[in-house]
């Protein structure tokens, strides 16, 4: 497979990140995932700092991602959307180098980290001594078998039927109409093609919840929908760590394994 074929020409691009969305300034300041130095320093505290917290916190994430992907006995094409500062989408690529990985968000600043991390093979230490963490240097890398790209979930750059494998994580709650996403990937998939998604489902508005609260109601539109359910997990415990006091989050999230029928 060659890398990197499954992205068109981007509208535009800033430090080597490709455009698929024409995101305006005032979409940029309400965005609040450009704020580098609350939001990126965070996850990247989670993602990426490993030797501070005594190994990755979201492994059980890992772990439910690592066991929910299909038998393959050819290179496959693979989008992680949401991919944040692409720990996740990084796992992929250095345990598949003949697999062609994409890493998409919609925050700029997040993906600017992430293709330093893991493309350009040089990154800054990110400063978080509000955190109690300091500045710790951050293991780079340069994988040529992975690729970032700014665009929404719900409007995807990749042509029908182009991938075999679509993850996203703590995505589902965040866009404007998930049912709408759930569209948008299914055409994104080749027929048999899988979705691996793990989401609180912790929704913004009262609308989002009347809609989608209990997850059943998720789970029974998607069935009707051409999916069919590979795996079901709820809940799936995860605690994301705030501070070096031990301060944290924890995330009752809903780990769904789906295939496109």
């Amino acid at each position: 497979m060659t890398s990197g074929v499954q992205l068109p020409p981007p509208l535009s691009s800033r430090r080597g990140i490709p455009f698929y969305h024409a995101k305006s300034e005032a979409e940029f300041k309400e965005d609040v995932y450009e704020r580098y130095d609350s939001l990126v320093a965070r996850q990247t505290a989670l993602h990426l700092c490993d030797d501070l917290q005594g190994g990755y916190r979201f492994q059980p994430l890992l772990d439910f991602v690592l066991a929910g992907l299909p038998a393959a006995d050819h290179p496959l094409a693979v989008a992680d959307l949401g991919c944040s500062v692409g720990r996740l989408a990084a796992e992929l690529a250095q345990r598949h180098p003949d697999w062609d990985v994409y890493g998409i968000d919609l925050s700029y600043q997040m993906l600017r980290q992430a293709a330093d991390v893991w493309m350009r093979g040089s990154a800054p230490p990110p400063n978080l001594v509000k955190c109690g963490w300091g500045t710790p240097a951050l293991p780079t890398h340069q994988l040529e078998n992975l690729h970032f790209a700014l665009a929404k979930a719900e409007a995807l750059p990749f042509a029908d039927g182009s991938l075999n494998l679509i993850l996203n994580t703590f995505l589902i709650d965040r866009v404007s109409d998930p049912l709408t996403a759930f569209t948008e990937w299914h055409r994104c998939l080749k027929p048999g093609g899988r979705l691996i998604a793990v989401s609180p489902l912790n929704f913004l508005d009262p609308d989002s919840w009347r809609k989608y609260h209990p997850p059943v109601k998720i789970l029974e539109h998607l069935l009707a929908s051409g999916w069919s359910l590979i795996d079901w997990v709820d809940p799936l415990t995860l605690h994301e760590p705030l501070d070096a006091r031990g301060n944290a989050v924890k995330w009752e999230t809903v780990g769904m394994v789906l295939e496109r029928e």
